[in-house]
């Protein structure tokens, strides 16, 4: 540890020193400074360049949005403002005197054009949607605005190539994309890697994510890369990346309040559980400014539910704190400081198919609480046009407990004694990621970086958790974009991951990945990615014992190997037909090696109740197909639809059948926007397929879906809008989990402010 701390002291130091810029530099002369912000969000833009275009004087924007442009010999000139993905600036006729300051507040148009869209995710560095290696999808936040969203995982649901399973409206149990996790309690088996602000945030015991507590009105867009990641990412990146970039404090006042208050419709007579009408209930407020070098955004947000069936009512109450401080010229310092308390049900299986929203009478007092408290500070600089530097620390600490039989201590009722009253789960994750960008001419474009993650968990009782348990991680990586000519750029990349269980197995694992992007016209480009990943089991996966919202029996195995992707292959075209029309098209491949997967050792065992430990599989296959078409015409309407098709199997030796459970063959998800004047019109639908396997529970496996929701919002004037949403209008009833009906229609009434 402490020649790796030595390390990133030592690139701090040294990286300012790399390479300067060449510059004009006569002892007098005029300066131009200022700011450079994004229109809509009036958040600063980073990485803008800006520059007189007759001379050779320019600077690049730091994390602050702040430029300074020194040295400026008497003269006319034109100010040129440039970035990835929003219109050029050009101001023309600057008059520039020796000795005079001119200070210019610059805001930048982002560009309607989805294929000119920026993202960092897929490479670790900006770059437009249509020269990603791999399928993206981008959500910013006028998007989500936009859509009938009240909590992240409506967020994330409504991602093309996307199913959750949720065992309530707000419990994630998995998400996959394209087939890639598995369905079991917590995240278990979680191959998607969910990022805050490029950092993970995924729970130390499950690697799972609580999908359900990012505050949606702190989210400045949400990035999401599909396909095998582990060349940048590492474990749990084998199905892809969802990475949530959050709000930066605005370069003036800000205040925005948010209420909303809304109600389930009750069910049909013969399986309501309640005579009252559930309600729900959501507040959020944030403020923004700046003083300086110093600026700065609160953000506080409630959500509460009555829930839609019995035992998945919950509370969430979440803070996030976010100062950024500008050290000097295109060098900055963010802090950002979170945490939260969840209360909710603990959510249940139901009692029958009669009664599917009331759960056993023994489970009916069981509830879970959850705390969360994250710190992350980023160092950030550009010291040259030719160099990059950025080292986050970040810090979790998460407390669950799961509290049962509170109305039964003596343990009376029948079931009720396997799980006693509590268990307890205290993990804490402690990372630093740093990492060095160098342009090493025009044609390779390196990155290089260090990872390195402990994740911690002390767990009570033994019987049915984990116990003490620490893993530690250490990584390296290397990227290099090559350019081979002005249509055809190449990426080159590895990591190397040291996975350690501490006073167990060491698993060791290099992660190559190859892509190329061909790109013969502006408005078409071929992409092919061919990589390597794998994930580490999670501790849970070692060592859990008990599945507690069923109570299902595991034997632990804490000898679990790595699983690893032989190779992911994925090629696709994206072509902006006109300028109305955008369509992707994607083919994907990947073929498993040692699956993490449960298997009934009931019959080994010689026990006549169900009983499963995790194992490694040899072999699985998933393959499919992915159509993605974008439609706009000019401001008044945004539509998109997806189609993905998955054929999933397992090819391990021993096997009863060829199926992987809980993957849908068929997907599809449309989005349709309208917008006149002030009034502005929404509808999503989703539609999933039947699963034809499932872990548990053969006799009630999800049938097929189709849910629709909507959303209407009317601007009463610059300060105030009004808004209407309906979550699941067809009144659909229908399971993403065996076992677990999902909420009917449901409706929002919201207020927003901004002053």
């Amino acid at each position: 540890m402490r020649t790796y701390l030595s390390f990133i002291l030592l690139l701090i130091y040294l990286v300012p020193s790399f390479s300067q810029d060449l510059q004009v530099t006569a002892e007098s002369g005029g300066t131009i400074t200022g700011m450079v912000y994004d229109q809509q969000t009036q958040s600063p833009l980073s990485l803008v360049d800006v520059y007189l275009d007759s001379i050779f004087i320019g600077a690049i924007t730091g994390r602050d949005g702040r430029f300074i442009l020194r040295y400026i010999p008497d003269g006319t000139y034109t100010l040129v403002v440039e970035r990835l993905g929003y219109k050029p600036y050009r101001e023309e006729n600057v008059r520039v005197v020796s000795g005079r300051l001119i200070s210019r507040k610059i805001g930048l148009q982002p560009t309607e054009i989805s294929g000119e869209e920026v993202l960092v995710t897929a490479a670790r560095k900006e770059q437009t949607a249509q020269m990603a290696p791999a399928s993206v999808v981008i959500l910013r936040a006028t998007d989500l605005e936009s859509r009938p969203i009240h909590t992240f995982d409506q967020v994330v649901e409504a991602i093309p190539g996307v199913s959750i399973f949720r065992s309530a409206g707000t419990s994630v149990q998995s998400l996959s994309i394209r087939g890639s996790s598995d369905v079991a309690g917590g995240g278990v088996g979680n191959r998607v890697l969910l990022l805050v602000d490029g950092r993970p945030a995924l729970t130390s015991d499950a690697g799972g994510a609580y999908w359900s507590l990012i505050p949606t009105n702190f989210i400045e867009r949400v990035e999401v890369v599909k396909g095998a990641f582990s060349s940048l990412y590492g474990s749990t990146a084998m199905g892809g990346v969802i990475n949530v970039i959050t709000r930066r404090p605005s370069y003036q006042s800000l205040t925005h309040i948010s209420m909303k208050y809304g109600f389930y419709e009750k069910a049909p007579p013969d399986i309501r559980y309640t005579e009252k009408l559930p309600l729900q209930r959501q507040i959020e407020a944030s403020y923004s400014g700046a003083n300086g070098r110093l600026s700065y955004l609160f953000n506080l947000s409630n959500k509460q539910s009555d829930g839609h069936a019995e035992n998945t009512a919950y509370n969430f109450w979440d803070i996030f704190t976010k100062i950024m401080y500008d050290l000097q010229s295109n060098r900055n310092l963010e802090v950002t400081i979170g945490g939260g308390i969840a209360k909710n049900d603990f959510p249940h299986s139901w009692l029958n198919s009669a009664q599917p929203l009331r759960v056993r009478r023994k489970y009916t007092d069981d509830r879970q609480e959850k705390r969360q408290f994250n710190f992350d500070i980023h160092y950030w600089a550009v010291p040259s046009t030719r160099s990059k530097y950025s080292s986050r620390f970040y810090y979790y600490k998460n407390a669950a407990r799961s509290y049962f039989n509170e109305n039964d201590p003596n343990l009376e009722l029948p079931g009720n004694e396997p799980l006693g009253s509590k268990t307890i789960i205290d993990g804490q994750k402690f990372g630093n990621i740093t990492q060095v960008d160098w342009l090493l001419n025009s044609r390779n474009y390196l990155i290089s970086g260090m990872d390195i993650q402990i994740d911690h968990v002390n767990s009570s009782p033994d019987s049915v958790v984990y116990g003490n348990q620490q893993i530690n991680n250490l990584a390296f990586y290397l990227q290099d974009e090559l350019t081979l000519s002005p249509s055809l750029v190449a990426t080159l990349g590895i990591r190397y991951d040291s996975n350690h269980l501490v006073g167990g197995k060491t698993l060791q694992q290099l992660s190559p990945k190859v892509a190329m992007v061909y790109r013969p016209r502006k408005n078409i480009a071929f992409r092919l990615l061919y990589g390597q990943a794998f994930r580490a089991p999670t501790i849970a996966e070692r060592f859990f014992k008990r599945e507690l919202s069923g109570g299902v029996l595991f034997k632990p195995n804490p000898d679990l190997d790595a699983e690893k992707m032989d190779y992911s292959l994925e090629s696709g075209v994206r072509w902006q037909l006109n300028q109305f029309v955008n369509v992707d098209l994607a083919l994907f491949r990947y073929h498993y090696k040692d699956l993490i997967y449960w298997v009934d050792i009931a019959k080994e065992e010689q026990v006549n109740f169900p009983y499963f430990q995790v194992r490694n599989l040899n072999r699985a296959l998933m393959q499919g197909a992915e159509l993605s078409l974008q439609f706009s015409w000019k401001q008044f309407i945004r539509a998109s639809a997806n189609y993905t098709y998955l054929d999933a199997r397992d090819l391990s030796p021993n096997r009863e059948d060829d199926l992987l459970a809980y993957r849908p063959e068929h997907s599809f998800f449309f989005h349709v926007f309208f917008n006149w004047r002030r009034l502005h019109l929404n509808l999503d639908g989703r539609y999933r397929s039947k699963i034809k396997e499932v872990f548990l529970y053969p006799l009630q496996k999800p049938e097929a879906f189709w849910v629709l929701n909507g959303k209407v919002r009317y601007q009463l004037n610059t300060n105030f809008e009004l808004s209407v949403s309906a979550q699941n209008i067809l009144n659909t009833q229908y399971e993403e989990l065996a076992r677990y009906r999902m909420p009917g229609r449901n409706w929002m009434f919201g207020i927003s402010a901004n002053f």
